[in-house]
């Protein structure tokens, strides 16, 4: 008999009893042991999806519910096209995971991206305000602007669950009741244009405000900054890696971070340039992360007793699955009391659990349709 780690067939796959989710052109490293004539026994030791893998997965579950859900059920055979021009070429595109401005309606004129028991409002709601990249947020169901809409919009029906639900989240009974739910909040304390997806204020047990503020991703992942732009200039200089002061004032003053990974780092020392707060990988978050720390320490007109950023992602997107630890090694003992991330999985589940049926207008059906909507099987 021999035993070892190789790489599957569809054939051994089938033998062994391994499941469809499985029969993908990833790698796929199994235990296998094999007699003569049988595999005997196989055991599944790693599987690991890229990012990009991840992105296409999300993108072809996006088409499916666009063409096969009742919720939006657009012909397949709809959808926008563009163009670009390359090293004096034109290509067309097809951007099959988005709706045409036709679709993107309903028969009633609201936004078809949103959950139909609540769409109305929340399409009231985003027709009063004018933003850049409203088109690509009610067209494109890849992007994750609309999301938490779908997901926080609701809340606001159950605040006494809310309040149970986001206890559960901080893993500590300290919320005594939730004062208002905010989408895509700027409290102007780091005076660049950062927002929080989603904001909760709150009164804590001792009668203080605290808030949550809550960074909402699907298939995102880190992002370059060119050099010379102002989010560069506000991370750099000539030298490194160097804090301007509405970034400094708030990563020092607020005790949540090591030194190390917030001070001055020349281009030379490469390992400093990785394991800092503005590398790629980490910026977003630590933005967050800050614009709280602005809010706590007096820096904007919005001030807060204690704050929690807290991160949401699909346990699919590698990414964020894969720089927690990271990110919480640059984090002092009270820096870490202040960050928490939640897969869309889990916090489903502890919606389902916390909020009240009889307090949010279809709840049931909204949780169904999140769970259809966003998982990605």
């Amino acid at each position: 008999m021999a035993c070892g780690t190789i790489l599957l067939s569809y054939d051994i796959r089938q033998a062994a009893g391994i499941e469809d989710g499985y029969k993908r052109k990833e790698v796929l490293n199994i235990n296998v042991c094999i007699s003569a004539e049988n595999i005997i026994f196989a055991e599944i030791i790693h599987y690991a999806m890229t990012h990009q893998e991840f992105k296409n997965a999300a993108r072809q579950h996006q088409i499916d519910f666009k063409v096969n859900d009742h919720e939006i059920n657009v012909p397949a055979d709809r959808f926008p096209i563009r163009f670009m021009k390359r090293n004096g070429k034109e290509y067309r595109i097809d951007v099959r995971s988005s709706l045409t401005w036709k679709d993107a309606v309903d028969e009633n004129g609201d936004y078809r991206i949103f959950f139909s028991g609540f769409r109305h409002e929340i399409t009231e709601i985003i027709n009063q305000i004018e933003f850049p990249s409203k088109g690509q947020m009610v067209t494109n169901l890849l992007r994750s602007e609309h999301i938490p809409y779908n997901l926080f919009y609701p809340m606001r029906y159950d605040l006494d669950g809310a309040a149970m639900l986001f206890n559960r989240i901080l893993g500590k009974n300290k919320i005594a009741g939730i004062g208002k739910i905010l989408i895509e909040y700027n409290p102007g304390g780091l005076h660049d244009g950062t927002s929080f997806d989603v904001f909760v204020e709150y009164d804590n047990k001792s009668g203080q405000k605290g808030g949550i503020g809550i960074e909402v991703k699907y298939t995102e992942k880190e992002y370059p900054i060119k050099r010379g732009t102002k989010e560069w200039n506000e991370t750099h200089n000539e030298a490194g890696i160097h804090l301007a002061d509405n970034y400094r004032k708030p990563s020092t003053d607020c005790g949540w971070f090591k030194e190390k990974h917030i001070g001055d780092v020349p281009f030379e020392d490469a390992e400093g340039m990785t394991h800092h707060v503005v590398a790629n990988q980490y910026r977003q978050i630590w933005r967050n992360h800050i614009l709280g720390a602005s809010m706590v320490l007096g820096l904007c007109d919005d001030i807060l007793s204690e704050f929690t950023s807290l991160t949401i992602y699909p346990k699919g997107n590698v990414h964020f699955s894969g720089i927690w630890s990271e990110y919480e090694s640059m984090l002092t003992p009270s820096g870490q009391e202040t960050f928490r991330h939640l897969t869309y999985e889990d916090l489903f589940h502890m919606m389902q659990e916390c909020l009240n049926v009889t307090k949010i207008p279809n709840l049931n059906q909204w949780m169904d349709y999140l769970n259809r909507r966003y998982i990605i099987k």
